[in-house]
């Protein structure tokens, strides 16, 4: 995950707060109904989940540090206001229980130059194996359907099950460097968490 500044005049706690209901939380629930897999629903990200998200992406990482990737346990983690300061700069897709409303997973997207852009995917690791990956993906995906983007774009790791091969099996293929422009080669670094290698990592990308 990479933050980038608030915008200017916005106070860094704002999607911390507000009402969960309205118009717009209704949308963003319907947008993407029949996505989630079985006791599962995906929906746009609401006011006040910033901590919850934030708490899953943490949960997260543990899954690739168990996998071999020791060196994110070292790495700065983002505080509360980095990562709203994320939120605010994507559109943020949530996989929720359908029985009990809570968050259990969430992708961030947001539109680049080339690419419609997957920043992050988190799922916690007690709801893991169940499709909701997957399911957040497919609805990344069908955005950029929606707003006529190329493709979708990312960066993983090539050697964890929950990276590349991961990703393929949805459609991705990997650009060799040789065949990245420069503003993605230049995102692949930015996006290599502290510690680990650049060379453990590949962009992908999926037309749409």
């Amino acid at each position: 995950m990479t933050a980038k500044s608030a915008k200017a005049g916005k106070r860094a706690d704002e999607p911390l707060a507000g009402r969960r209901e309205g118009t717009a939380s209704k949308a963003g629930r319907k947008a993407f109904k029949g996505f989630g897999p079985e006791g599962y629903r995906i929906r746009m990200m609401e006011p006040g989940e910033a901590r919850r998200l934030l708490a899953i992406a943490r949960r997260a990482d543990a899954t690739l540090i168990a996998l071999g990737k020791t060196e994110i346990a070292d790495a700065p983690k983002p505080s509360v206001g980095d990562f709203v300061r994320f939120l605010v700069d994507h559109e943020v897709f949530v996989a929720e229980k359908k029985r009990s409303g809570e968050a259990v997973g969430f992708a961030a997207a947001h539109a680049t130059s080339e690419l419609y852009w997957l920043s992050e995917l988190s799922v916690e690791p007690d709801h893991g194996r169940r499709g909701i990956g997957s399911a957040l993906v497919s609805a990344v995906l069908e955005r950029a359907r929606w707003f006529r983007h190329s493709g979708v774009g990312l960066t993983t790791y090539t050697d964890v099950p929950v990276g590349a091969s991961f990703y393929r099996r949805l459609g991705f293929d990997v650009l060799p460097d040789a065949d990245c422009p420069p503003r993605l080669l230049q995102r692949k670094l930015a996006e290599t968490p502290g510690g680990s290698r650049v060379t453990d990592r590949c962009v992908m990308t999926r037309e749409v």
